[in-house]
């Protein structure tokens, strides 16, 4: 839902592509925010922003709002909010369970998956696994870059990395899994399922294992679970990013409403 704006507002919009921030404070209509550290310096020093220039906020729970720079300081800007512009809609239940990669391919794939409508994402320790020590909160700053760029009005939670073990015991009864297994030539594939299973849950989530995916026996744990459903993401073999990002393209054509 778009708001209407005012006549005055309206015409700033539209000479200017407005700059989109993520914060954490509460939004409100005439309310301040004072804005510091990175995002002082990102709007100061790399933005250079002036005084009486538009901004767009969101903090996930309160929709988006136009913000005014009222003031410019050595260390602060003050914003003054001025409207809700967009309704909040929060993206679907939607989880990836992934195993850590090397640095650059999973900040891709925390980046594409944000942009892609995932809401949690859960790191988990496989027997193949050989990435150790990820950071988390490196990747959530990932992801609200992802969210503030793809116009998303919330922010994925990334949770801290569990054994595959605890991965299983966790599973809720009623969260689909989708387990791109490349190693199973009979899988179905992903959008033909999807079409069949789209109104038997309301909980998803995707998994994708390690380079050289998940062992003989982690496989045989996952085909067990009731509400696991093998997917097939074509003839190649993908690297785990990649799968991610194209079984995640498949699922939210058919989730997202």
């Amino acid at each position: 839902m778009i708001y209407k704006l005012e006549s005055s507002i309206s015409e700033k919009l539209m000479y200017s592509k407005l700059i989109r921030l993520y914060i954490y404070n509460a939004l409100s209509k005439n309310t301040t925010i004072t804005l510091a550290s990175n995002q002082y310096h990102y709007l100061k020093n790399v933005m250079r922003v002036n005084k009486n220039e538009f901004l767009k906020l969101f903090n996930g729970k309160d929709g988006e709002w136009l913000a005014e720079i009222i003031d410019i300081q050595k260390k602060y800007i003050l914003l003054s909010i001025k409207e809700k512009i967009i309704k909040q809609k929060n993206s679907p239940n939607l989880w990836l369970f992934f195993a850590p990669i090397k640095k650059d391919r999973i900040n891709i794939l925390i980046q594409k998956s944000t942009e892609l409508g995932v809401s949690v994402f859960v790191p988990i320790q496989s027997e193949r696994s050989n990435v150790k020590n990820i950071n988390i909160n490196n990747l959530q700053k990932n992801a609200i870059e992802a969210a503030e760029q793809s116009q998303r009005l919330d922010v994925p939670i990334i949770k801290k990395e569990i054994k595959f073990s605890e991965m299983i015991n966790s599973l809720s009864s009623d969260r689909c899994l989708l387990f791109c297994d490349e190693k199973n030539i009979n899988s179905e594939n992903i959008i033909d399922l999807m079409d069949k299973i789209k109104n038997k849950y309301s909980k998803w989530s995707i998994i994708v294992g390690p380079e050289g995916g998940f062992s003989e026996n982690e496989r045989k744990k996952l085909l067990n679970i009731k509400q696991v459903h093998t997917a097939s993401l074509g003839e190649r073999i993908l690297r785990s990013d990649t799968a991610a990002t194209a079984a995640l393209f498949c699922v939210q054509k058919f989730i997202e409403k």
